[in-house]
């Protein structure tokens, strides 16, 4: 199966993986318990892995920046990377 990436931030969506985090919009005043609050929000209902991303919910959005389903491409493989055969 094909990954997909967030074309506003760079969030790849692994369906081997699947998802469990879901995007917060909550904004931290109190700097100094950013560490109570960073990677702790989890999806009400996460993405199983094996699950295409065709076959996500019209509403899902970016977890990490909030934009819609629409905003994601394919992932294509870096067939640069893997013919060099030069190590250094």
């Amino acid at each position: 199966m094909d990954a997909y990436r967030c074309m506003m931030c760079g969030h790849i969506y692994d369906p081997a993986v699947g998802e469990t985090k879901a995007f917060n919009n909550t904004i931290l005043v109190n700097t100094d318990r950013m560490e109570e609050y960073e990677g702790k929000v989890m999806a009400s209902q996460p993405i199983k892995p094996g699950t295409p991303f065709s076959a996500l919910p019209a509403d899902w959005r970016c977890p990490t920046c909030g934009y819609p389903k629409s905003y994601y491409q394919k992932v294509a493989p870096d067939t640069l990377t893997a013919m060099r055969t030069i190590s250094y």
